[in-house]
């Protein structure tokens, strides 16, 4: 089988794996575990966040059509009156007091837009969401109408009113775009990478791999100097699992580096999925003055892993042979 066909049968598979794993609500499916293997006490988790970026990177992938179309009818269902989500889907009872964050709202308005789908104007309430420096928080906190419930969010949890995280910023400039409000954040993903601190800039990701991903997406366009310094990070670490194997092979060619999409090929199982393993998890918790500890659960699935893999092959298929059809 020659590499192109090869690609585009586990392209394939990939989608028709989707499309059976997809919720009938459009949810893609997502699981806690208290480790980030994910191999024992995966539970599903009912959330926003899967589809946001389901729906935003399955738009270079034309046979998911159907599966982003029900992933952005999900989103919209989802979406509160002002524009904004939250994690938690409205199959869970945090869903009515988790705060809403600018991450899932950032990524869930850049697929609906995308799709030529309507958003309500929420970008006043993301810029209105900046601390002093000008990054944005990730929490859009309002107390009313569960003012307890959601103190008890804050005190029950590593999360803190004022969070402020370098990836979950990098998804407000894929949104916003290159402009006066994101500057800062765009600065400070660029400090980020000229001191080697993209484990210290992220609350809720543990990979690197993950980091030099969001980064890319925000920064391909915006500064080519982000490449220089992520290309050679990459391609000198070693993924430990498929989940970082895909979202390594993307970032790469998101700088027009073309890697070798074999191991990839070869991570797929006979279901047409790719293995779950975590992807985020609860937060850094201190634990002394100078040390954090991530904070089970991990989220992660099968599917998302999929999603992941699905855009990598894409990438690959359309750099090297032309758009995927």
């Amino acid at each position: 089988m020659s590499e192109q066909s090869a690609i585009r049968r586990a392209i394939e598979k990939g989608v028709a794996y989707l499309e059976s794993a997809q919720l009938p609500s459009g949810e893609i499916p997502i699981e806690i575990s208290p480790t980030p293997e994910m191999t024992r006490e995966c539970v599903r988790d009912p959330a926003v966040f899967p589809a946001a970026l389901a729906a935003r990177t399955l738009s270079i992938t034309s046979s998911a059509a159907r599966v982003r179309s029900r992933a952005l009818d999900f989103l919209e269902r989802e979406m509160d009156p002002d524009g904004l989500w939250r994690h938690p889907s409205s199959d869970r009872p945090q869903h009515y007091y988790t705060p809403l964050d600018v991450d899932d709202t950032s990524i869930a308005s850049v697929a609906l837009a995308a799709a030529g789908r309507e958003v309500p104007d929420n970008r006043r309430f993301l810029l209105a969401n900046r601390e002093r420096s000008g990054l944005f928080r990730t929490w859009i906190v309002r107390w009313w109408p569960h003012p307890l419930l959601t103190y008890r969010f804050f005190r029950d949890t590593p999360e803190e009113v004022g969070d402020v995280d370098a990836v979950i910023n990098a998804n407000v400039v894929i949104y916003l775009g290159d402009c006066e409000e994101t500057r800062p954040s765009i600065e400070h993903m660029l400090a980020v990478l000229r001191a080697n601190r993209e484990m210290m800039s992220t609350k809720w990701y543990e990979s690197r791999f993950t980091v030099w991903y969001f980064f890319s997406h925000a920064l391909r366009e915006i500064a080519p100097e982000a490449g220089e310094m992520i290309v050679p990070r990459v391609l000198a670490a070693k993924p430990v699992n498929a989940l970082e194997l895909a979202v390594a092979t993307s970032t790469l060619l998101l700088w027009n580096h073309l890697p070798d999409v074999q191991p990839l090929i070869d991570a797929q199982l006979r279901s047409g999925a790719w293995p779950r393993a975590g992807f985020y998890h609860l937060g850094l918790k201190r634990i002394s003055p100078n040390e954090f500890r991530p904070t089970p659960p991990w989220w992660g699935s099968e599917a998302l892993t999929t999603v992941f893999a699905v855009e990598a092959l894409t990438r690959y298929f359309n750099h090297t042979y032309g758009t995927y059809e």
